[in-house]
């Protein structure tokens, strides 16, 4: 219990906390605390879970509590858990760090599980009040609402080490701490990050207060109790460690934007001063969310595509090819089953395999194609024909004219072109995919002329067919569809390590690798063939 004397709640400390003293005392009064005497730790929780349960409550109303705790808390792990499931099913359970809050969540289940286990203890009543479940639900239900989830409950860094007095550069726990941020929700692909908060508009009040008592002491410890982040203080500096570890991070070239969600605060608060500080967050340039905002939470089961990382790709309307995208159009890997043969290397085998699972064209490819214009270079349509003449089956060839315009479909229309298309395939030709693909050629002097200096470490890294793809996109703004990862991560790396202002380089959407199967004697002589 803490008691707040009216004298040492100078004016100076409310206007270090950017508080009018007789608006904080007025907003005390309208929320029951007092400022002389003592305020008990019921009226001023972040989350209470047992506050219609009274400290000489019964043993019923205890009990039935923490079983529909137990419950609640069971369904939470079970989404997680289905989440989980469904990302391995997609070969995406790397991409997504989701053992923290569930951690969190499972710890949380072993205490709910021993306190609901009969006899209820009423002393229990305390712990169920102190429980974090409230916070670790309205996490996931916000969670559910996002796309893109990278990660939840995720900790980022920035620097900025301040040395001590002596000269010394501090490293001690305290300092680390400071400059760390838990962000609950990484999504839209890590260009978001999200923080929530249950705090209560009257613990916010109670806070303030509270940091206005603790700031006239000068003591060690006085000085750290400023720092807590449950304080209006503390909100605050958690809301500036999130934009410095935004600013720390960039996804594809980009700052992720932070929005902070109070569950549990009204868009128009009671008191001034708990307006006053959620404007002063978004004053920095943070998304602000109130209960107002906040929609129900869908059934996991309902979203988990969208939830899903590689959710949230923006696409141009307009989108260059590589060559590893072509030889995808054309694989017969990617138009029906393909028998296995033991002269298939391991690459084609696992192709294979995941291709059963997952169909790359109508899953992936179709539905981002839908109806925009697709073009490639010069470079990517000569080495993907050199590839499919030396390896393709009849099938991939034929494909491979289809795809282009080459000899006599020239002439044919779009709808003659996909009308043959659908003889050499298992899958629904798509009616708005737009054929045949319009082949760009690059004048690389022109193009380099026009981008960042960055451009022309980037040009050394990358082959001549390369620099034709991933310049041209850049240069164009168009979105690149590849399915080369490495050289996509290497050039992003590149221009981090060499920017010089808030460039942004290539948009380049990521997606699997589809070989040409061939014919045998031809594949067995055709190991280096590879689209680079």
């Amino acid at each position: 219990m803490v008691s707040i004397p009216h004298d040492m709640q100078t004016q100076a400390d409310n206007q270090r906390n950017g508080v009018q003293a007789d608006a904080l005392h007025g907003a005390m009064a309208d929320f029951g605390i007092t400022t002389s005497g003592y305020a008990t730790p019921t009226e001023t929780p972040v989350i209470s879970e047992a506050t219609s349960v009274t400290e000489s409550g019964n043993e019923i109303d205890g009990h039935a509590l923490a079983l529909d705790m137990q419950q609640r808390c069971r369904l939470l792990l079970d989404e997680l858990e289905q989440f989980q499931a469904y990302l391995k099913e997609e070969g995406k359970e790397h991409s997504a760090e989701l053992r923290a809050l569930k951690t969190e969540v499972q710890s949380e289940m072993k205490v709910l599980d021993k306190i609901a286990k009969p006899p209820f203890n009423p002393r229990s009543i305390q712990s169920l009040h102190s429980s974090n479940l409230s916070f670790f639900t309205a996490v996931w239900d916000t969670a559910k609402k996002c796309s893109g989830i990278l990660a939840l409950r995720r900790y980022f860094y920035w620097h900025g080490r301040k040395p001590h007095i002596n000269g010394r550069v501090s490293t001690s726990a305290l300092d680390r701490k400071k400059r760390s941020a838990v962000v609950d929700i990484v999504c839209q692909d890590g260009l978001e990050f999200v923080k929530v908060s249950t705090i209560l508009e009257k613990r916010i009040i109670w806070d303030l207060a509270k940091a206005g008592w603790v700031g006239s002491d000068s003591s060690e410890e006085t000085k750290q109790s400023d720092d807590d982040d449950d304080e209006p203080e503390g909100i605050l500096k958690q809301a500036e460690g999130l934009l410095k570890a935004s600013r720390e991070t960039r996804v594809r070239y980009r700052h992720p934007t932070v929005r902070l969600v109070f569950t549990r605060i009204s868009r128009t608060p009671r008191s001034k001063e708990v307006a006053r500080i959620l404007q002063q967050i978004r004053n920095m340039g943070i998304i602000v969310q109130t209960s107002e905002d906040i929609l129900d939470s869908p059934p996991v089961a309902d979203v988990l595509d969208r939830l899903a990382p590689g959710s949230c790709y923006s696409l141009t309307n307009v989108l260059n090819l590589d060559c590893t995208v072509l030889l995808a159009f054309v694989s017969d890997l990617s138009h029906g089953q393909v028998e296995p043969q033991d002269w298939h290397n391991g690459m084609i085998s696992t192709q294979r395999a995941t291709e059963a699972k997952k169909p790359l064209l109508p899953n992936k490819l179709w539905p981002v194609c839908k109806s925009r214009k697709l073009v490639c270079t010069k470079e990517a349509a000569t080495r993907m024909q050199e590839i499919a003449r030396i390896i393709g089956t009849p099938a991939e060839k034929r494909r491979t004219e289809l795809l282009f315009g080459l000899d006599g479909t020239s002439e044919m229309t779009n709808e003659q072109i996909l009308e043959e298309f659908e003889t050499l395939t298992e899958y629904k030709i798509p009616a708005d995919w737009r054929l045949p693909v319009e082949v760009v050629d690059v004048d690389f002097a022109a193009i380099k002329s026009t981008l960042p200096p960055s451009v022309e470490k980037v040009s050394e890294a990358l082959s001549d067919m390369n620099q034709s793809v991933f310049l041209y996109g850049w240069a164009s703004g168009f979105t690149t569809l590849s399915s080369n990862r490495a050289v996509a991560k290497e050039i992003e790396s590149i221009i981090e390590e060499n920017r010089m202002s808030d460039e942004v380089g290539p948009d380049i959407w990521p997606c699997s690798l589809r070989s040409l199967v061939g014919k045998e004697k031809e594949r067995r002589g055709a190991q280096d063939m590879l689209p680079v």
